[in-house]
């Protein structure tokens, strides 16, 4: 099982490249990048005449006809007295009917300020965007010159002339820099009637959707962002992935509230259950009888069959019927009691377990994963330390404070802890299988090969040792030789989802078949029908070849069987990431078309 599947306090196999680690470094095109960073960004609060210029040249116009006024004052200044003095009467009164004519165009530039709406109907179309476009420019310079209420005016009296997305844009920004997001999330709207790839007042709808808490909707627009912008621009990726993670974070707290608790699945329970050396296990069916220890050996049995939720209940069966083993029944229900995702409670029953018998060490174990889980380190490690100062033989001990260092990166330490380990129970195969990967972690290659090699001679049963290996391999692109370990992993372990999926990983990056990796996927399903690994990884790989309506099922289920409020925000972040990606499909047809070339 792998690490990534599990919480990172559960001390099970940790392979190289398993699940959805493994998806994620082949999912790296264009399609995936939406789901992928984490920052902080203002998209619209620059200043300055830079935010607007954007969108249309506006002080040039102004410049000009500055430009052209001084020249003619220059120009009167260069003419002599003796030429003013011959002006004839003709010119006198040609001069003052030009400066009357000027006087009235002006005062017809002020006009079109307050014209009414029925006098611009009147206005040909011509003289419409004339004035409207005098207008937009105006309402440029009083932008610069940061008069936001007198820009804003303006812009509204150049929509009277044109409904441009343009000016609506503008003024959207105006209402940005005042606060006003309603404002701007209704101009920007209209804009992008008119112009729906219009990238600049979909990037102020999205600054203005997230400044008024609208979080859905402003992923949705970042997601259009990035995708027309062609995830050039690391910002829009940015904002979309912080605006992603507060919708999924809200909706896990929401989804918590009312969900029941219950069991991950067969192959998550497994992996942890048989990460410790098992006791004496019942070989047949004990009666099922109303005592505690006749429901204590009971639960023991179902444990062995791997039949989980009766366990389950038989234990707390015996713990209520006063059990004579309640060190051990507590310790159980506690473990069962933390991998739902409840800690705080699995460590009432661990203490109460510790209180009965100081001496059984697999409680200090799980305890300590507990308090790693809650990422106290300090305490994590006086659990072992207690554990070692009890028995300092117990191989236990070591496999599970190597995995902690494991987890941790310290693969130094975890490396000397599976040596004691296999020291103490040299037949316990999870020993060699973390010690190999603990090596390969470290970069001694060859070493690593070697542990596998001598692991598959000493343990040529186990399916466990093949799939690992074949990991290994994958890693290093040593595709037909990890396509074998995958086969005979499933050969000897037919009821393991995990072959199943590391060979689908391997199908759909080697073969790029990925019909190939759907089927293998489901293969694994028929196995462990919830397989938590199985099914996130069969949405991405939906969600890899644009089947977004099925990569959004198989995420929804994600969600169903998520037990910590972790695993479900993400779980959560990978289906609002598919159906953003639905609903730009929905918007923009044409350049979801275009993405699928």
């Amino acid at each position: 099982m792998s690490a990534t599947s599990l919480p990172a306090t559960v001390p099970a196999p940790v392979p190289v490249s398993n699940g959805p680690n493994a998806i994620q470094k082949l999912l790296q095109d264009k399609d995936w990048k939406l789901y992928a960073a984490v920052a902080s960004v203002s998209l619209l609060a620059g200043a300055g005449i830079y935010f607007l210029t954007r969108d249309s040249a506006s002080s040039p116009a102004t410049e000009t006809k500055s430009s052209k006024s001084k020249k003619k004052k220059n120009n009167k200044k260069k003419k002599s007295s003796a030429a003013k003095d011959a002006t004839t009467p003709e010119e006198k009164a040609a001069e003052s009917s030009a400066s009357e004519k000027a006087t009235e165009n002006k005062d017809a530039d002020d006009n079109v300020e307050t014209m009414s709406k029925e006098a611009i109907a009147g206005l040909t179309e011509k003289k419409r965007l004339e004035n409207a476009n005098t207008l937009k420019t105006r309402g440029n310079s009083m932008y610069s010159a940061k008069k936001w209420e007198e820009a804003i005016r303006l812009y509204s009296q150049a929509i009277a002339f044109n409904p441009d997305p343009v000016y609506y844009s503008n003024r959207a920004a105006c209402y940005s820099i005042v606060g006003k997001f309603d404002n701007v999330i209704e101009d920007t709207t209209l804009a992008l009637t008119m112009n729906n790839t219009y990238v600049k007042a979909l990037g102020r709808r999205a600054h203005a959707y997230e400044n008024t808490g609208k979080h859905e909707e402003a992923m949705h627009d970042y997601t259009a962002l990035c995708i027309l912008d062609g995830f050039k621009n690391e910002s829009f990726a940015q904002s979309m992935e912080r605006n992603l993670k507060k919708v999924a974070d809200a909706k896990a707290k929401e989804i918590l509230k009312t969900r029941e608790e219950r069991l991950p699945s067969t192959t998550f329970m497994s992996a942890y259950l048989d990460s410790f050396r098992k006791g004496d296990i019942p070989e047949t069916k004990p009666e099922d009888e109303e005592t505690g220890d006749a429901q204590f050996q009971l639960a023991e049995y179902y444990l062995a069959q791997r039949r989980y939720q009766e366990a389950m209940e038989a234990y707390n069966k015996a713990i209520d019927l006063n059990t004579t083993h309640m060190a051990q029944a507590l310790n159980m229900r506690g473990t069962f009691t933390f991998l739902m995702g409840d800690g705080k409670k699995a460590l009432l029953d661990f203490d109460k377990a510790i209180e009965i018998d100081p001496n059984y060490i697999q409680t200090y174990i799980k305890r300590g994963s507990i308090f790693m889980e809650q990422g106290d380190a300090i305490k994590t490690f006086n659990e072992f330390e207690t554990a070692i100062s009890i028995d300092s033989e117990d191989p236990n001990i070591y496999y599970h404070r190597g995995q902690v260092f494991f987890i941790t990166g310290e693969y130094e330490a975890a490396a000397k802890d599976y040596i004691k380990s296999i020291e103490l129970e040299p037949k316990f195969v999870f020993s060699h299988i973390q010690y190999g990967v603990a090596q390969y972690k470290l970069g001694n290659i060859s070493d690593a090969m070697n542990v596998f090699k001598k692991a598959l001679k000493d343990f040529p049963e186990s399916g466990d040792v093949n799939n690992y290996y074949g990991e290994l391999l994958l890693d290093q692109q040593q595709f037909d030789q990890a396509y074998e370990r995958f086969d005979k992993a499933i050969k000897l372990r037919p009821s393991n989802p995990l072959p199943y999926i590391n060979k689908a990983l391997l199908v759909f990056q080697w073969k790029q078949d990925p019909a190939g990796a759907e089927k293998l996927c489901l293969q694994s399903l028929d196995a462990d029908p919830e397989c938590d690994v199985a099914i996130a990884t069969l949405g991405q790989l939906f969600l890899q070849q644009g089947k977004i309506d099925k990569a959004i099922m198989y995420f929804e289920k994600s969600i169903e069987m998520a037990r910590t409020e972790a695993e479900l925000t993400s779980a959560l972040g990978f289906r609002e990431a598919a159906n953003s990606q639905l609903i730009f499909a929905r918007d923009y047809p044409e350049q979801s078309k275009a993405l699928k070339r």
